[in-house]
């Protein structure tokens, strides 16, 4: 249990203890768990999870105490720069950024002292105040390269180019379409770091219960 209580003090000194796998639209890491059953570890984190999720009955789709894996499906709110606003940085009707649901699966596997973790999420989606849907121009990624700027910026220019848009000076069509890689940068990143919060928050939850269990 000491290890535990190190592994714990180590973890509040750095967050970053392990690198993450990053692979289009899911992230992944592992996390070690010194002296501790897989059955001891498998419980532990059920039983996290199912204080994280207000629901967990319904967010937990998948519980195998043979194999120690546990799916869960939920949804997060990931704010995204809105370009629109950029564009019109005078105009109140436009937000600075935008709340679009991801819903996510989360896929947990334990092993002999250590488990991994894998989130994987879906296309963002938002609705307005007239409950109409607006999809995410670009796929919730997290390894965007090159390539899949110019596509965007390339969306951008064709959107830029419609009728709707032809009272729209030249300067502002321009912020738009520019804006692209910033939005889609600052985006992958928030991706990123949402589930890095997650995959750490959890984890420390989980080192601590060991902790309050040795009373």
């Amino acid at each position: 249990m000491k290890r535990i209580q190190t592994f714990i003090f180590s973890f509040l000194l750095c967050t970053s203890l392990f690198s993450q796998s990053i692979e289009g639209k899911s992230i992944s890491q592992v996390f070690e768990v010194p002296d501790v059953s897989p059955e001891a570890l498998f419980s532990e984190i059920h039983y996290v999870l199912s204080l994280i999720y207000q629901d967990s009955d319904t967010a937990i789709k998948f519980k195998d105490d043979v194999t120690k894996r546990i799916v869960v499906k939920a949804l997060s709110l990931i704010p995204v720069r809105d370009a629109y606003k950029l564009m019109n940085p005078n105009n109140t009707e436009f937000s600075d950024y935008i709340d679009y649901g991801h819903n996510y699966t989360l896929v947990i596997q334990v092993k002999e002292g250590k488990y991994r973790i894998k989130m994987s999420y879906e296309d963002g989606t938002y609705s307005d105040a007239q409950l109409i849907e607006y999809k995410l121009p670009f796929p919730a990624k997290m390894d965007f390269d090159e390539t899949d700027l110019e596509q965007i910026i390339k969306k951008a220019q064709l959107e830029m180019s419609q009728d709707y848009y032809s009272i729209t000076s030249r300067k502002k069509k321009e912020i738009y379409i520019q804006s692209q890689p910033l939005v889609v940068k600052e985006y992958q990143q928030t991706l990123t770091n949402y589930a890095m919060i997650f995959f750490q928050s959890l984890y420390k939850k989980v080192l601590e219960g060991f902790q309050e269990d040795n009373w």
